[in-house]
Order: structure tokens, then C-alpha cells, then sequence
């Protein structure tokens, strides 16, 4: 098991980004040999007996899909998919399912890959299933994992997980009061955001998957002047397990508003979850009281460093691995 193929987003092998690369280095840690390969090469996926790893989202790789799903299941490889999209809510939420607004159907019309809406997340999934794959899923939610399981598809719950390219506390002045780092083309976080700010918040709000300017070491000065990150997901009770990460690695406030079922991160220890409608009275109580944010925001950054982080992540990856090997021995 120690040769491992893990698939790549980006189209160009050598422009990694986001998670990808502490990803393969946490695999590097753990003594892997790791070959990459990306959508444009599907033909190089590994033969029968070693690991293929689809890292964040089946349906964005159509060409790598189809030809798994062409491969006689006695020449395929063993497959892992560790997912971190989003999928529709749980019966348990009591939430209706969630509507899609005009940039998600445009994608859906036309097949773009690039489509992370929850239907198409979980339409994936369900036809992989079908077809026998993956043989290890991993889900980076409980939410994620309690929906799936209502329709018959077991995964093992493993959060990504926080790792040094996520940031560091700088120890400089927290000068910008309240951020929203994050994609600004959503209608309901859009709504949400707009409530603050007529609620006499004084609200940053940034991001881009293109602008260098909130990635890497600019991100990090970005949060460690934040006093408050505030969380509003694409769809209620959606958990953003990655922003939150991104706040207490960098010692901000996370004020989110409900998640259904935030582990591994525990509200009032190591963010404050609130109803949108009490959002702006609790972030005007925690920019008056910086004793009880400091406390808050320092149990959290030991917690992600010391407890929730990608390399854990990573080692229960490899265990599910290697008994998925020991309990398919010919």
C-alpha cells in the first residue's frame, strides 16, 4: 500500500493549490510513494492491487470516472475518495432540500465539471456507488456522512484537518473587525452578509479562487488582523469545515451561524454557532469582550494544531486502507 496515486484538480501537474499540497505531504510523512495525475491524463491510472485516491470531488474528474467505471472490477485499482463538497442536508436537519440558483443550473446545463452543487456532488456519488466505487469513502462531515447513510451508502467520517499552510498566529494588531473570507458569488451568503452590514457591522469581506492576494502568506496576514471571522455557508446548517480551520489556526473568532453536526470542532469551546438573526448582537458582544474572545480563539488553535489536523486525517486514511487490503486477501 505504500504506492499511492492521488488525482490532482488543477490541469497542470505542477500548479498545486489549496489543501493538495500539505495533502501529499502529509502522505510523504507517512512513508508513500505518491504519483500524481490529473484530469487531462486518465489513462495513467494504477493497475489492479494499488490505490487510486480521488482527493475532494469524484465529479470533478468525468474522464477519470468513466474510465474506472469501464475497467472490469478484477483489473481495477483499489479506489479511496475522501470528499469535501457539499451534499444535500439529512432528514434529521428537519430542512427542506435546498434550491439552486441560476450560475449552479448553468453548470448543470452544461456538464460543467467544475459544478460543486449539492445534487451533483451526490448524483456522483450515488452512480459511483452503483458501479462498486470507491472501496474506501471518506467523508469530511458527519452531516455529509449521516445523508448518505439514509440512502444506503456508508462512509467513515475523517475532517480534513487543519495543516501549516493554513496559517500561524502573527501576533499583530487585529485591525479589521469582523471578515468574511470567501467566494462572493452566492445569493444567500450574499443576503446574509448584506443583513450584517445593515445592522451597523463593520464587515470585510474577500476572496477569489484566482487573486493571489487571499491565498498563502497574504491570507494569513488577512485573518490574523481579523478580531472575528464570521461563517455563512452556501446552504443552512452546511458545515464549512475549512474556514473554520482557517479562523482558529490564525487565532479569529469564528461566529458561524447553525451547522448540524460541526464535529470534531465543539460550539462555545471552539467558535460561537448563533441564529443568523442574533449574529450581530453576539459579534458586538465579542468585539467589547476580548478576554473571553482571546479565550475562545487560544483553546481553539491548540485543538486544530494538536487534535483536528490533516495528518491525523491522513494516518486514519491509510488505516482504512490497509484494512480494506487485510479484509480483501484473496
Amino acid at each position: 500500500m505504500n504506492r499511492i496515486t492521488v488525482t490532482l484538480r488543477r490541469r497542470e501537474r505542477k500548479a498545486l493549490s489549496g489543501i493538495e499540497t500539505p495533502f501529499i505531504e502529509s502522505l510523504a510523512r507517512c512513508g508513500c510513494d505518491v504519483t500524481l495525475i490529473s484530469e487531462d491524463t486518465p489513462a495513467e491510472i494504477p493497475p489492479a492491487g494499488e490505490w487510486l485516491v480521488i482527493f475532494g470531488n469524484a465529479a470533478w474528474y468525468p474522464k477519470i470516472r468513466r474510465r474506472l467505471m469501464a475497467t472490469p472490477r478484477h483489473r481495477r485499482p483499489y479506489v479511496l475518495l475522501w470528499h469535501s463538497e457539499p451534499l444535500p442536508p439529512a432528514r434529521a436537519t428537519g430542512l427542506p432540500l435546498p434550491g439552486l440558483n441560476i450560475r449552479e443550473v448553468a453548470k448543470i446545463v452544461l456538464r460543467d465539471a467544475r459544478a460543486t452543487d449539492v445534487y451533483t456532488n451526490y448524483f456522483t456519488l450515488r452512480s459511483l456507488h452503483r458501479a462498486g466505487i470507491p472501496d474506501v469513502l471518506m467523508l469530511a462531515s458527519r452531516g455529509r456522512q449521516e445523508f448518505l447513510a439514509e440512502r444506503g451508502i456508508p462512509g467513515h467520517f475523517a475532517p480534513l484537518g487543519c495543516d501549516s499552510s493554513m496559517g500561524r498566529d502573527l501576533g499583530i494588531s487585529r485591525d479589521i473587525d469582523v471578515l468574511f473570507l470567501g467566494i462572493l458569488n452566492v445569493p444567500r451568503r450574499n443576503r446574509l452578509l448584506q443583513t450584517l452590514r445593515n445592522q451597523n457591522i463593520n464587515l470585510t469581506t474577500a476572496g477569489s479562487w484566482t487573486d493571489p492576494a487571499f491565498w498563502g502568506d497574504n491570507r494569513t496576514v488577512l485573518l490574523n488582523r481579523a478580531k472575528i471571522l464570521v461563517n455563512m455557508a452556501r446552504t443552512p446548517a452546511e458545515f464549512s469545515g475549512y474556514r473554520l480551520s482557517l479562523g482558529m489556526v490564525n487565532k479569529a473568532l469564528v461566529v458561524s451561524e447553525p451547522i448540524y453536526r460541526p464535529e470534531p470542532f465543539v460550539p462555545g469551546k471552539h467558535f460561537v454557532m448563533v441564529p443568523t438573526a442574533e449574529m450581530a448582537a453576539c459579534i458586538s458582544h465579542y468585539l467589547n469582550a476580548e478576554d473571553e474572545r482571546r479565550a475562545i480563539t487560544e483553546t481553539a488553535s491548540r485543538f486544530v494544531h494538536e487534535e483536528a489536523s490533516l495528518q491525523r486525517s491522513t494516518e486514519r486514511m491509510l488505516g482504512l486502507m490497509e484494512d480494506h487490503e487485510r479484509n480483501n486477501q484473496p
